[in-house]
């Protein structure tokens, strides 16, 4: 599908992988479940600003909340367990791509 290549930087640590994250995402927690929405709108605020638009081409929709981001998120990870202990950054740019690609 697709390899940790697009998940590496130039830090040598990162805070969440995808196992954190998805714990967060699937807490009954309404703390934990803005912890993980306010990740995921970080990422693509990151994508949005530039930082990572040259390797992430989104086009979210009028309306789109953050929770809906967080349950598309749950839904990635759980159809791609095999990205678990991923940087969560890159797990949330390619759910984002999965779910907002723009179209040409």
């Amino acid at each position: 599908m697709f390899t940790g290549s697009f998940l590496s930087a130039g830090s040598t640590k990162f805070f969440y992988n995808g196992t954190k994250l998805y714990n967060l995402c699937r807490s009954k927690n309404p703390r934990d479940e803005a912890i993980c929405e306010g990740y995921i709108v970080g990422v693509q605020d990151s994508i949005y600003s530039g930082h990572l638009s040259h390797h992430f081409n989104l086009c979210l929709a009028e309306g789109v909340e953050p929770d809906q981001l967080r349950l598309q998120l749950i839904n990635f990870i759980e159809n791609n367990p095999d990205i678990m202990n991923f940087a969560a950054e890159g797990l949330v740019a390619k759910s984002l791509e999965t779910s907002y690609a723009c179209k040409n």
